[in-house]
């Protein structure tokens, strides 16, 4: 019974190979036509993010603090009487520390030498405030640094259209790209078949820069006082633009 049962287990053994040794056709892939589309759309800004910091230099960092607190305290308010409502006005970063630049070498008596001590500390107030009527960017400027503002860092522009925008680009490119794909499949001797996928790429935002010109200008000496001018920001237009990627079925043309 044994030997019966080893040649069954034989048969089976070298049986399986010519079952599963045969390969399984794989259908030819249709041939294909790839194209791409860019799509670009123009929008006007209509608000601005101010990026301004109030700096403070005293002794000792609890000085610097509070003289900064009491700055900062003189600015908000001007941004306020400005027209900013006070959800537009949002802390952007604070640090108070000592000021590498006021370093200097000590000799106290007792200490190693060239021990570097701080002669002041800095404390710096950032703050972004959002200007949401775009002519009133120059007077939120001028009355932050009336108040006490020391540096002004960057002005960014958007728009609330740009959403809108971004599908109109996306018609654009997709549009483009179809008619790419069409003159390619006519060029090789046949026709755009059904679309197989579609895809898009791209920031979907504004891509020209967003600083602004700024020109401050200040009046002749003979101007009583010295008076400056307002602040003048000239916003630029900003360009919304996707790619899009389409793949179609390529349909040849009767043979010749």
């Amino acid at each position: 019974m044994s030997r019966r049962f080893y040649a069954a287990s034989l048969a089976i053994v070298f049986a399986a190979p010519s079952a599963f040794g045969q390969a399984v056709p794989i259908a030819p892939r249709p041939p294909e036509i790839t194209a791409a589309g860019r799509g670009e759309v123009t929008v006007t800004p209509d608000r601005a993010a101010i990026l301004l910091s109030v700096e403070s230099r005293a002794p000792s960092a609890a000085a610097a603090a509070s003289d900064n607190a009491s700055k900062m305290a003189a600015v908000f308010k001007a941004l306020r009487a400005a027209g900013l409502a006070q959800a537009d006005i949002t802390t952007s970063g604070y640090n108070v520390g000592q000021d590498p630049r006021s370093m200097r070498m000590a000799m106290p008596s007792g200490a190693p030498p060239g021990l570097a001590i701080p002669v002041e500390f800095l404390a710096r107030n950032t703050v972004r405030a959002i200007v949401r009527r775009l002519d009133d960017t120059g007077k939120v400027i001028d009355a932050a640094l009336a108040a006490g503002a020391t540096s002004i860092a960057s002005v960014q522009f958007s728009s609330a259209n740009t959403d809108e925008a971004r599908r109109n680009a996306l018609g654009i490119a997709v549009a483009q790209a179809q008619r790419d794909a069409e003159a390619l499949a006519k060029a090789a001797g046949g026709t755009l078949g059904k679309l197989l996928s579609m895809s898009s790429s791209g920031p979907g935002g504004p891509m020209m820069p967003y600083s602004s010109d700024t020109y401050v200008s200040y009046g002749d000496a003979g101007v009583a006082g010295g008076s400056a001018y307002s602040t003048m920001i000239n916003p630029r237009d900003m360009s919304v633009f996707v790619s899009v990627f389409g793949r179609w079925e390529f349909v040849p043309g009767p043979s010749r």
